[in-house]
């Protein structure tokens, strides 16, 4: 096997065989790197594996191992998959060493053997975590501060059941690259991590750092490696976190835990409806109530607008947090074009409160009900919920689950539903009360009384 020299960029991963001051790919400068390359004759090695056919695998009944924390359950689609890979990327501090190190203690006290490495820590430090959590097993053991080498060989020792890698940015191999964290380093790691796994049927759970955009730090392969890929978010003045699923080949996506976080560690909350809306103000203008569907469930939140008149003639401001901005602009347009009212003079601000993100256009009819009733100073009816997407021609049209929402919604207590007009018949409903509707028309003249 002959080796050769390569300079690869520590930032995006381009290669060249010679070194550049200045990264033809990315334009960074300083940021290429000597790195090590291996080249060889393939038609001299030898085949190790070979193909099986299809009918000849059996089918495997698999059993998950259930944590107990079901918000985290939940995500997974019912618990982890044994031998699988998952991985958790947040911001620093949000709350991601304390949830696997809940999940180790579960797991531990069921009689799983777990090997827990980390690269930022001192086996003191997670030790006062431990013991803030309440956790202190014999079958939990500790690496810190240590290298790949030194990972594969613990494993081999060892044999755990369960492998804990915090994070993947701090490991680093004496035969890979040499600067830990790169892009380079993070694939040639997570590589080799997942070959260890499942020749030696681990179950892996691997943090990750995250970008300033909100992505994980590295290349884009690294989410391919891995069998789900889970954000955990919040904002750190607030104890709410958020664990949302984009990928997941055992179990459904995008669906969301909803955890608090307390002295005692992260709570689960199992009815998320309730605290999103502890704090609301029923008898202010600007507020309309919308049930989201996230994964398999709804939950209630509310949809706060803030429109007065703007400062900046002709040029006013359009600000929407945890909603699609250019959406909320195409819905300011359909109003001002069907209703006629002048949004073009007013500054925009839209919020979806307790920082959770709507992607889907059910929210659109709620949306339009919030701006129209800050721009009026009027209050949406009392326990309404309102449902619905709206076209380009101003036409409400229906949306999916509508039988979910209007269950989660009524459960907490709401029995009035402004909805499409093509689903206003929910006979498994009798004690609410519908108004549907065609178009903004009906909308307007629904909530403005």
């Amino acid at each position: 096997m002959k080796k050769k020299t390569l300079f690869e960029c520590i930032e995006c991963g381009y290669q060249a065989p010679k070194y550049f001051g200045k990264c033809p790919q990315c334009n960074n400068w300083d940021s290429m790197v000597e790195s090590q390359g291996e080249t060889g004759d393939l038609e001299s090695e030898l085949a190790l594996n070979k193909p099986i056919r299809l009918s000849e695998i059996d089918n495997l009944e698999f059993a998950r191992d259930v944590t107990g924390i079901e918000e985290f359950d939940r995500v997974l689609g019912g618990g982890l998959v044994p031998n699988s890979i998952v991985l958790i990327g947040g911001e620093p501090g949000v709350g991601k060493s304390t949830l696997v190190m809940e999940i180790a203690g579960i797991l531990a006290a069921k009689g799983k053997k777990l090997l827990y490495y980390s690269g930022e820590e001192s086996a003191v430090q997670i030790k006062l975590r431990a013991t803030r959590l309440e956790v202190n097993s014999d079958s939990i053991l500790l690496l810190t501060m240590g290298n790949l080498e030194d990972l594969k060989a613990a494993t081999k020792e060892h044999k755990p059941d369960i492998l804990i890698i915090d994070s993947i940015q701090t490991i680093n191999s004496k035969k890979g690259p040499l600067i830990s964290g790169s892009v380079s380093a993070m694939k040639y790691i997570t590589a080799e991590i997942s070959e260890l796994a499942k020749k030696n049927n681990i179950t892996t759970l691997i943090i990750g750092h995250i970008t300033k955009d909100g992505q994980i730090a590295g290349p884009k392969t690294l989410e391919h490696m891995v069998d789900a890929v889970l954000y955990f978010q919040g904002e750190l003045k607030s104890d709410l976190r958020v664990l949302r699923a984009e990928k997941n080949r055992f179990g459904p996506i995008n669906e969301l835990g909803i955890f608090q976080m307390v002295k005692e560690g992260l709570k689960p909350i199992n009815d998320p409806s309730l605290i999103f809306l502890q704090n609301r103000k029923s008898d202010e203008s600007g507020i309309a109530i919308f049930p989201a569907i996230n994964g398999l469930r709804s939950i209630l939140i509310e949809i706060q607008s803030l429109v007065t008149e703007s400062p900046f003639v002709g040029n006013p401001r359009r600000i929407a947090v945890g909603f699609d901005g250019y959406r909320m602009s195409m819905l300011i347009s359909i109003i001002e074009k069907k209703l006629k009212l002048p949004f073009y003079k007013s500054d925009v601000f839209l919020n979806i409160a307790g920082g959770l993100m709507i992607r889907e256009t059910a929210a659109d009819l709620a949306v339009v009900s919030a701006l129209i009733s800050s721009y009026k100073n009027f209050t949406v009816p009392k326990d309404t919920i309102i449902i619905g997407e709206v076209g380009l021609t101003g036409e409400i049209r229906p949306v999916s689950f509508i039988e979910n929402r209007v269950k989660e919604a009524h459960r907490q207590g709401f029995k009035k539903f402004i909805l499409p007009a093509l689903q206003a018949e929910l006979p498994d409903f009798k004690e609410i009360s519908l108004f549907p509707v065609d178009n903004l028309y009906d909308l307007y003249n629904k909530i403005k009384n």
